[in-house]
């Protein structure tokens, strides 16, 4: 496993700090590097910049000191370009906030890992479950401290980040305290494992043999599983999308886990329903992939898929985590 390295000025702002400092004073900026490239989250804060007047705002303030117009978000569009892997998250057309987050990684040994978070809309401060969930799960996938083993590695990474968001709120959390649904994927060995609760959602695409590995915590996923009623019925219910497990202060951590070998190439994706909402199957989102061309950069695969979502309406924010893999790997 690479280095942890900490700089001594923080990248976004360019103010002295600590050895021992994880985030700039300053401004808010991580300062953490994990391994030979970086590991980011989708909700850095940064300082702000007014496009109106110029002047630079904190990340606590909504407004410009200066002028008083708001400030655009940072977490409204992020990309994070790790070149053989990339993410992008965008806050779409609709909600007024990015309530998802996205963290990913890459080890020397040639593990990768990503999560993707979804924040709880009808709790109190969604992004910051999120935020916080995609960190911590993210850290222990690259922990040399974690279970060797992929099932158990990805368990602990939930679990870390259910204990996590469960303690946002302090040691006695509201019901409606930050909570968030999360998928986290790690590849290692030639064997991709993914953990998930709720409804985020994580794919295998390969032109025909292309699936979906997740199966949604939700009451449209588990009326359909229980032959109650077929896909379209129950998609088409007001209750489609109402799930039943996700991290947060009133549950327990309960993931599924899948671990699979894989035979060829192909992408492993990682999604909020931002994406998948416009295009749930695996068929027609691996045509999108293919549609990006040979030779096409993860990142410009990742952005291809959000600009889709966006055209198609930009309803939810919108999270995608690409990964390329090769045969002798997957």
């Amino acid at each position: 496993m690479g280095v942890t390295v900490r700089t001594s000025q923080c990248p976004a702002c360019a103010e002295p700090v600590g050895h021992g400092d994880r985030f700039c004073e300053a401004c808010g900026g991580s300062l953490l590097r994990q391994g030979s490239t970086s590991v980011e989250t989708v909700t850095k804060e940064t300082a702000r910049k007014c496009p109106a007047c110029g002047t630079v705002s904190g990340t606590t303030t909504e407004y410009c000191d200066e002028c008083g117009l708001r400030l655009p978000d940072p977490a409204d569009r992020t990309s994070i370009d790790l070149g053989s892997l990339a993410g992008v998250s965008d806050r779409g057309m609709v909600h007024r906030r990015n309530e998802d987050a996205i963290a990913l990684g890459r080890l020397l040994d040639g593990s990768t890992a990503a999560v993707v978070c979804d924040g709880v809309s009808t709790t109190r401060r969604p992004e910051r479950a999120a935020r916080t969930a995609s960190e911590v799960a993210l850290a222990v996938l690259l922990s040399g401290d974690a279970p060797v083993e992929p099932v158990a590695r990805v368990r602990a990474a939930v679990a870390a980040a259910s204990t996590a968001v469960a303690t946002l709120d302090g040691p006695n959390p509201s019901p409606d305290g930050p909570s968030c649904t999360l998928v986290a994927a790690y590849v290692a060995d030639g064997r991709v494992t993914v953990g998930w609760v709720g409804d985020t959602r994580a794919y295998w695409l390969a032109g025909p043999d292309s699936r979906l590995l997740t199966r949604d915590h939700s009451w449209a996923a588990e009326v359909v599983a229980e032959g109650l009623m077929d896909e379209t019925s129950a998609f088409a219910d007001r209750r489609a999308h109402t799930i039943t497990r996700w991290l947060g202060p009133d549950m327990l951590p309960d993931p599924d886990v899948v671990s699979v070998d894989q035979d060829g190439a192909g992408t492993l994706l990682v999604c909020s329903d931002g994406l998948w909402n416009e295009v749930p199957e695996a068929e027609r989102i691996g045509g999108f992939v293919a549609g990006a061309g040979e030779g096409a950069t993860p990142l410009a695969v990742a952005e291809r898929l959000t600009e889709f979502a966006l055209a198609a309406g930009g309803r939810d924010n919108i999270s995608v985590v690409v990964i390329p893999l090769e045969g002798e790997q997957v």
